[in-house]
């Protein structure tokens, strides 16, 4: 009789057993043993013989070369541990390769004679790159909307870390539609297409300390055309087609810099027929040129629930380098964490902003800032603080805000990213007066010495600046609160009960319950 054991599948093999206490004890020891015999070698005098990179198909070598040649400068087992783990950074920021690894190996062909065995080691970089095509599908949250995308990229393009990445998307504002109606779904809403390509800069520039090459420092081209429609707080609709021109820095100690040249044609369109005169006389067609700067240092251990750090940003615009709209802004923010110990942190908010017209020219409803909502200042409606005309939200020239908040833990949900919140926030926006009355320009022109018109211009420059410091301090907007805020992973989510405290008379104030969705919070 024929046997059929060995037609039978083979049992599979039993799994190992599980380590045994000592076992486990002695990994433990071995582990323990080579960090020491690592730390004490850090000062151990050793060179670099050299590096090589292994697995780099597409990228040009050059790039990569910039990148990992300062571990080459080291002169200890310290600076080789730290160099290579800083140059692994930097290959990472590229946006080419998914795997990095560095390993140090005996050199096989010094260049330090018969030291080279004992005193130098090659360093390994394996590497694994990325795919250089791809398309995805997926949303992006703001403080202005929420976005459903599409986005085509290609990446490493050229072999130097360039990408050439198409975007559509279409944006609503969640915040509005649900504290106003579900109609706010189509009448907060806006599409946006843009082209645009990256490039690193490398080797950095000069100006750049230490004189490194840097994949953090990027020129980026963009084409871009929006649509955004406000209909529900400006009557209005606002379409945009632009080329822009940007050079970016990162740093995650000192900070980030933008620096931006833009060119728009815009046009406000679709006017609401029962738009207010302040909308239908910057209805049509207005051409942008502007260049602006953007400086952001962020030190919070959360960006979305911080307990601890600070934040801030800043940014300048000119514009009226050609085109027909001209004014000069800037504006501020700045956050501040400090935890009190059991979960309780106290969060403290400040923004502010300033703009002024150029060569006798008004600012237009589209330029100018807004304020009020659930990501500003609570209990009140979006864009309901400051001038108003009719029913449009025409914003303002000048605006501060300040918000002082209070996060606890929650029981049974302490370790959870979801928290309790007490809040108090204020602030104002109001318009900015730039010249004088017609009897003080005539007093200021009529014949006198040099030294009295100089006089009556400081004079005249100090009373326009109190009246404006007065207007925007003498009737600020207060509200305070209570409610959760929960975060994810790429936004905050907000649920208060809000009770307006102070509101003017062109306010729109909103209490009760109040949603908000963002990634910045007063």
């Amino acid at each position: 009789m024929d046997s059929v054991i060995d037609d039978m599948p083979a049992a599979p093999a039993p799994a190992p057993p599980p380590p045994s206490p000592e076992e486990i004890r002695a990994a433990q020891l071995e582990a323990k043993r080579l960090g020491d015999l690592i730390s004490g070698s850090q000062n151990r005098e050793l060179h670099v013989n050299s590096v090589r990179i292994e697995w780099v198909e597409h990228t040009r070598r050059g790039v990569v070369e910039d990148l990992v040649k300062p571990i080459l400068q080291s002169q200890t087992l310290g600076d080789i541990v730290a160099e290579s783990r800083e140059a692994c950074q930097r290959l990472s920021r590229l946006g080419v390769f998914r795997e990095i690894g560095v390993t140090l190996d005996t050199p096989k062909e010094g260049v330090y004679g018969d030291l080279a065995s004992n005193e130098s080691v090659d360093v390994v970089l394996h590497v694994k790159e990325g795919p250089r095509f791809y398309a995805r599908t997926g949303a992006d949250f703001s403080n202005q909307d929420t976005t459903t995308n599409i986005t085509l990229k290609a990446s490493n393009a050229l072999g130097s870390g360039e990408t050439l990445e198409v975007n559509a998307s279409y944006a609503v504002q969640p915040s509005v539609a649900f504290n106003e109606s579900a109609a706010a779904f189509a009448s907060e809403s806006g599409s946006y297409f843009q082209v645009l390509a990256s490039k690193p800069i490398l080797p950095a520039p000069a100006f750049r300390r230490p004189n490194r090459a840097d994949p953090d420092a990027r020129v980026e081209l963009a084409a871009y055309n929006t649509s955004r429609n406000v209909l529900l707080h400006m009557s209005h609709e606002e379409q945009a087609k632009g080329l822009a021109a940007r050079y970016k820095t990162a740093d995650p100690y000192y900070g980030n810099h933008e620096f931006a040249y833009d060119v728009a044609w815009r046009h406000l369109h679709n006017i609401a027929q029962d738009a207010s005169w302040s909308i239908r006389q910057d209805a049509g067609h207005t051409l942008k040129s502007a260049i602006s700067h953007v400086f952001s240092r962020d030190h919070r251990d959360d960006p979305m629930l911080p307990t601890r750090g600070s934040f801030v940003r800043t940014r300048e615009e000119l514009s009226g380098l050609g085109g027909d709209v001209k004014f000069v802004k800037g504006e501020a923010e700045g956050q501040w964490a400090y935890p009190f110990g059991n979960g309780f942190t106290l969060s403290t908010t400040v923004r502010g902003g300033l703009m002024l017209p150029l060569f006798g020219q008004r600012t237009k409803v589209n330029d100018r800032f807004i304020l009020g909502g659930p990501n500003s200042i609570r209990g009140f409606r979006q864009s309901g603080i400051g001038p108003m005309d009719k029913k449009d939200a025409i914003g303002g020239d000048a605006y501060w805000a300040a918000g002082l908040s209070l996060l606890t833990p929650l029981p049974y949900l302490a370790d959870k990213p979801i928290k309790g919140h007490f809040f108090i926030n204020g602030g104002s926006l109001a318009p900015i007066t730039t010249s004088t009355s017609s009897s003080t320009s005539s007093s200021s022109s009529s014949s006198s010495t040099s030294s009295t018109s100089t006089s009556s211009c400081a004079s005249t420059t100090a009373s326009l600046f109190e009246q404006n410091a007065r207007r925007l301090a003498s009737s600020p907007c207060v509200s305070a609160g209570l409610g959760l805020a929960v975060r994810f992973s790429i936004l905050r989510l907000e649920l208060n009960y809000c009770l307006p405290i102070v509101a003017g008379l062109t306010d729109r104030a909103k209490p009760g319950f109040q949603f908000g969705i963002g990634i910045s919070y007063m």
